[in-house]
């Protein structure tokens, strides 16, 4: 009895399926943790459900400066994980640092990718990047995006104050002049007329400085090399059109991200300016009842000589562990991840993001996703991605300097001349 007890618990155990025990592990770190990181979270279980030869096991950590120095901790200490999100922007920091392994085309080839599958716009600063502090000819991340400022629009505020088209839709504004002179009728209603994120986060401020100093012809690297001098000029001009727009009652003063979100998500405000990855939490809270009014997405408009518009790259990048490098089992299945997320971004760009994979970027797909598609096609011939150098980018010593001398200029306790010359000298001094 007990040998026929034994041999049936022999066959029960044999056939049960043994899930993940020829797995290959995957460790990712990502910084998603907004509307776009559910989003992200699809992705990467659709990849886990799509096939049982690697198991991507993600852990998601404090974006911005925070992160980027657990990577640099972990590169320099042997213990990193095998793939993480990056930040083009970061690039010059990262690649300097040692903290990227570089990507070859071969490399990518052998799971059906190749450089010249994406977005060249993306791929061409990338390059310039790798030649400049790194090896030429490689990535230092495989492109995933184009994430960009956009306005979002209160559709029954802008009614009342009767700046939509007849059709409904939100009518072109273009001009400075035209602006602020929407701005003014939308005050009238007894509304905040345009709400960003001005307090505790030079991200932000750093992104509509950067937009309106960018579109009056404003830049910060010539040859290569720092140059601050429009900073005297087009920088002052800039900063001081966002100080008086907080004098005149059409900004906040004093608000912090979330609480931007919450003003215009409640119907206090008619205009939020935000990141493209905030789309997710409008469509959510349009979809649970809980936006109490019609809302609509715009690119951010052309208000003076150009519509250049702050834009950044989310990139799937390998760090570069030289103490205990990836075998080549896991960076076969590295790869084989980076190219089904790349082969699946429709599902990215419902998280607002601009897919850098171009048969998805030029897809039937975007075109029809909505509400993605009411600012898509003109975002992505805007973006103004962030100056290359190391003193820029998420991060790094720019938004420090944002933090300490724009923003109090904006709000009222420092000078706007104080301002631009404390922000110039924090630069030159991150040099």
């Amino acid at each position: 009895m007990k040998k026929l007890l034994k041999g049936a618990l022999v066959a029960l155990l044999l056939s049960i399926p043994v899930l993940g025990w020829s797995q290959t592990q995957i460790v990712l770190w990502d910084f998603l943790s907004g509307g776009d990181g559910v989003r992200w979270k699809v992705i990467v279980d659709g990849f886990n459900a799509s096939q049982s030869q690697y198991q991507v096991v993600g852990t998601t950590l404090t974006w911005g400066d925070p992160f980027y120095a657990k990577v640099h901790v972990g590169v320099v200490a042997g213990e990193t994980p095998d793939v993480m999100t990056y930040h083009l922007s970061h690039f010059p920091v990262g690649i300097k640092g040692g903290d990227l392994r570089p990507i070859t085309d071969a490399e990518l080839k052998t799971v059906g990718l190749a450089i010249k599958d994406f977005n060249p716009a993306l791929t061409k600063v990338s390059l310039d990047i790798s030649k400049t502090f790194g090896k030429a000819g490689v990535l230092y991340g495989v492109p995933l995006d184009t994430h960009t400022s956009i306005l979002y629009i209160n559709k029954d505020l802008f009614k009342q104050a009767g700046l939509l088209a007849a059709d409904g839709s939100i009518a072109p504004i273009s001009g400075i002049e035209q602006f602020t002179a929407a701005l003014q009728k939308l005050k009238a209603l007894g509304v905040m007329p345009f709400t960003y994120s001005a307090s505790g986060d030079p991200a932000t401020v750093w992104r509509l400085f950067y937009t309106l100093y960018s579109q009056m012809g404003g830049g910060f690297v010539a040859n290569g090399k720092i140059s601050l001098g429009q900073l005297d000029t087009i920088g002052k001009k800039t900063l001081q059109l966002i100080a008086d727009w907080t004098t005149q009652g059409l900004a906040p003063n004093n608000i912090a991200y979330a609480d931007s979100i919450a003003l215009f998500s409640s119907g206090k405000a008619a205009i939020m300016f935000n990141g493209n990855w905030e789309v997710p939490t409008m469509v959510d809270l349009k979809a649970s009842n809980k936006l109490g009014f019609d809302y609509g997405l715009m690119a951010f408009p052309k208000l003076f000589g150009s519509q250049a518009t702050w834009a950044d790259s989310h990139n799937i990048a390998i760090p570069n562990n030289s103490k205990t490098p990836i075998s080549a089992a896991k960076l076969k299945g590295v790869l084989t991840f980076i190219a089904y997320v790349e082969k699946n971004a429709d599902k990215w760009a419902g998280g607002g993001h601009l897919p850098a994979y171009l048969p998805v970027l030029n897809g039937p797909v975007l075109k029809t996703l909505s509400p993605v598609n009411q600012y898509a096609a003109q975002a992505a011939k805007d973006v103004y991605l962030e100056p290359v150098n190391p003193a820029f980018g998420v991060g790094d010593p720019a938004y420090a300097a944002v933090d300490n001398f724009l923003t109090p200029a904006i709000t009222g306790s420092a000078s706007v001349a104080d301002g631009i010359a404390g922000f110039k000298d924090a630069i030159q001094s991150a040099q």
